[in-house]
């Protein structure tokens, strides 16, 4: 392979060259991770969920949760009339 001079001139025209790039690249990175990301919308099946279960566990507060969760999606399946 082949020697490349360069004068003092280039080489720091050169460096300076990548280091605004790299100040580019960082500013644009930072302008990203600014805004927030929103949170999904909860489905409709999702909310009524969490309203059977926090009354369910309200009235059984001893009961096993897999038992519990059961017994929500039951009830919410008739309040929703899926």
């Amino acid at each position: 392979m082949g020697t490349v001079t360069l004068t003092l001139d280039e080489y720091e025209a050169l460096r300076s060259l990548i280091s605004s790039e790299r100040e580019s690249e960082g500013a644009s990175l930072a302008d990203r991770e600014e805004t927030p990301k929103k949170k999904p919308r909860r489905s409709k099946y999702n909310r009524e969920l969490s309203r059977q279960l926090k009354m369910l566990k309200k009235k059984h507060p001893r009961t096993a949760m897999p038992s519990l969760m059961k017994r929500a999606h039951r009830a919410t399946r008739k309040v929703l009339k899926l």
